[in-house]
């Protein structure tokens, strides 16, 4: 299966966080047990926004609700090439003038296509 790739380069300040998946007991005497849970450890996300022509986002508004199901890769800014998919009731579109958006949505972090 072809996975697709977020091709546009990011724009203004992205926004990222990671969530590690962990389980931890706590006991009467201060005592606490914690370990990571599951095969994938950590999820990362990204809250990302583009601003320009409404033409000019449009094929990227498309990529975004193409991709809520599917997977894609994109290099975040670490560097690091990854699968996500975009977060589903993410985008939202702000009206800066009648041609000018700003297009806001996240990226949640995916480990198969």
């Amino acid at each position: 299966m072809k996975v697709d790739k977020f091709k546009w380069k990011t724009m203004h300040s992205p926004n990222g966080g990671e969530k590690m998946s962990i389980t931890e007991v706590k006991f009467n005497d201060g005592y606490s047990q914690i370990w990571s849970s599951g095969i994938n450890k950590s999820n990362e996300t990204w809250d990302l926004s583009y601003t320009g022509h409404c033409n000019e986002l449009a094929e990227i508004r498309q990529f975004l609700n193409s991709h809520i199901i599917h997977s894609f890769q994109w290099v975040n800014p670490w560097g690091e090439e990854r699968l996500y998919r975009v977060q589903n009731e993410s985008i939202k579109s702000e009206f800066i003038s009648s041609n000018v958006v700003k297009l806001s949505f996240t990226f949640v972090q995916s480990y198969a296509p």
